[in-house]
């Protein structure tokens, strides 16, 4: 009843959490590694950050100036594009870490050693790609200028004024009286 399963792959507990000298050396990893595991992990987080606050940006249309030329000119959108740039670099950087320190640590002489990127390095692949087509389509989008914004206003106010009471007597929309001879 005392089943102890080894680990065959390191988890988010393991590169976050306070390193465990076994676990890094059952793993051939090295404190660079977990350091450079944990600065992708931040990068990631950035990223999501960056990408909800484009998204609220673009969802709620703020109108202060700061957060309008923000949005207007896809600052955030840029950011995580970057952000995904980045990650794929430090993937493939720790990628050829952990591939070299496995080859200086094999079991066996023989042996040859594999290592391969999981789902998660094609999901920031392609949040980078979503990335890259929310920009554009941000930046080819055609925003009002101050005039068009000033004139728009300026209706909306119309609009909803009310109008005096003489004209609620008048409808135009009236038919005529019926003709009597």
């Amino acid at each position: 009843m005392g089943w102890h399963l080894q680990p065959q792959e390191l988890g988010v507990a393991d590169v976050l959490g306070t390193e465990d000298p076994e676990l890094l050396t059952k793993f051939c990893m090295n404190h660079q590694t977990i350091l450079l595991l944990r600065v992708i992990a931040g990068f990631c987080f950035l990223g999501i950050a960056c990408s909800m606050t484009a998204f609220l940006l673009d969802v709620f249309g703020p109108k202060h100036p700061a957060l309008k030329i923000t949005r207007r000119y896809a600052f955030a959108h840029i950011l995580t594009v970057l952000q995904c740039a980045t990650v794929i670099g430090f993937c493939y950087w720790a990628s050829e870490l952990i591939l070299a320190l496995q080859q200086q640590h094999k079991q066996y002489h023989g042996s040859q050693v594999y290592v391969t990127f999981a789902v998660s390095f094609y999901l920031v692949a392609g949040a980078g790609g979503a990335s890259i087509l929310a920009t554009a389509a941000n930046l080819l989008r055609h925003y009002p200028s101050e005039e068009e914004e000033q004139a728009l206003e300026l209706l909306s106010e119309m609009e909803a004024d009310s109008y005096p009471a003489e004209y609620d007597v008048m409808n135009p929309f009236q038919p005529p009286p019926a003709y009597t001879p």
